[in-house]
């Protein structure tokens, strides 16, 4: 009886344990993480399985700039200081975030593509993004080209 008992109190134990975790929201202080993605960000350098390009190295200088407009959150891309592309994110599916592993998956709307950031926050730096390529949603391979950005201020 006395082993029921235990046993019981461990079961009990564990699932109070289970449920107190807390899920992953996607949410510091109730802000959504994807919202640190907002700004002006310069390409750093790009890195393939087999090299990493930076600066001249690359052939174009790029700004990705992040922000709301209107009702859409807005990516456009310039590259030479000239727009390049314009990315709106869809708001179903919206994005996917985990705090856990600071990265933010974004679907944009009418293309088809998607892309996976990856937010690197330091004390006394500027924020830094690791990103994929804009891949598409379906039936893309999976990406090894990773573009390293640094946040302006």
């Amino acid at each position: 009886m006395k082993n029921a008992t235990t046993f019981s109190g461990i079961l009990i134990f564990m699932f109070l344990l289970i449920c107190a975790c807390e899920r992953d929201n996607g949410k510091i202080g109730g802000e959504p993480i994807s919202t640190r993605l907002k700004g002006t960000w310069n390409l750093e350098r790009i890195e393939t399985p087999t090299r990493s390009l930076s600066g001249s190295q690359i052939g174009y200088s790029e700004v990705l700039k992040s922000y709301h407009e209107v009702d859409d959150e807005v990516e456009r891309v310039f590259r030479n200081d000239t727009l390049h592309a314009k990315h709106i994110w869809t708001r179903v599916p919206g994005t996917i975030s985990k705090v856990k592993t600071m990265t933010v998956s974004i679907t944009y709307r009418g293309s088809g593509l998607k892309r996976l950031y990856k937010i690197i926050e330091k004390v006394g730096e500027l924020t830094r993004l690791e990103a994929t390529d804009y891949l598409p949603e379906l039936g893309g391979a999976a990406d090894s080209v990773k573009f390293y950005y640094k946040q302006v201020r």
